[in-house]
């Protein structure tokens, strides 16, 4: 039986398919983030890519035209730095990471060395060079802790998909064999488990709203949230129809939630 989405407190809302395309909103999705604001509902970008700070998606979301604050942007990275540092502190980390991804660590207090690192972890690396990926397999080679900001295969762009962590994996899966001790992001409960403790909502009260089936979707189930597929990005309604993995409701885009609760 499908969850109730008017018991919901919290949204979590996928960005890049959900509430904008490129650098276009999907129609009507900002006045119903609005909306549900001004229905007293708690709002909260959660986001697998890990190549921005969530300092950067603040900027890129008023600059869209949506007001947004610093507790309603949550990413991969942040999970990835708030896991550390409950569970690695004061260790010493070899990241594969662009410079956005590094001054996210940095700015939890991580250390990053380059060299005699305690564990490796992998993120989505726009400046990816053979050096740096070698590097991170001879570690896990190692038997380091090897930890993942989040599987995605692929990054959306225009013209071609940019190849993303899971990827990365697999050529580190192919090399030395093995796989990531934890995967954080999207569809993996740990980020799930992390969301609920820290708005202190049991998890029927959170909504995970999202264009993507494998990530969003699954990552709503695995976690007993409330799962809102929206079509307005990846899946089409045919997808859906054929996907094992069912929402607990499928709409056209965001614009139609508010309707819902009243």
């Amino acid at each position: 039986m499908a969850k109730n989405i008017r018991e919901v407190e919290l949204f979590l809302f996928d960005l890049d398919g959900t509430v904008y395309i490129g650098d276009n909103e999907i129609e009507g999705s900002f006045a119903a983030v609005n909306r549900l604001r001004e229905m007293g509902k708690r709002i909260c970008f959660f986001t697998n890519n890990s190549s921005r700070m969530h300092t950067d998606y603040i900027a890129r979301l008023n600059n869209l035209g949506l007001r947004v604050y610093s507790d309603e942007i949550y990413t991969s990275g942040q999970v990835t730095c708030e896991y550390l540092l409950d569970n690695y502190r004061g260790k010493k980390v070899y990241l594969l990471g662009n410079d956005r991804l590094r001054s996210e660590f940095e700015m939890y207090g991580i250390e990053l060395v380059e060299d005699d690192p305690d564990l490796a972890v992998i993120g989505f690396d726009t400046s990816l060079t053979y050096d740096k990926l070698y590097k991170f397999c001879r570690f896990v080679n190692d038997g380091l802790p090897f930890i993942a900001t989040h599987p995605d295969n692929f990054c959306p762009a225009e013209g071609c998909p940019m190849p993303d962590v899971g990827a990365m994996l697999s050529a580190i899966k192919l090399t030395v064999g093995r796989d990531p001790d934890l995967v954080m992001g999207k569809p993996h409960r740990t980020a799930g488990q992390r969301i609920a403790l820290k708005y202190n909502l049991p998890p029927r009260k959170i909504a995970m709203v999202g264009d993507r089936l494998y990530t969003d979707i699954a990552f709503g189930k695995n976690c007993g949230f409330v799962s809102v597929l929206v079509l307005s990005g990846e899946t089409t309604a045919e997808a859906a129809a054929k996907s094992k993995v069912k929402p607990d409701y499928i709409l056209s885009a965001v614009r139609e939630i508010p309707d819902m609760l009243v």
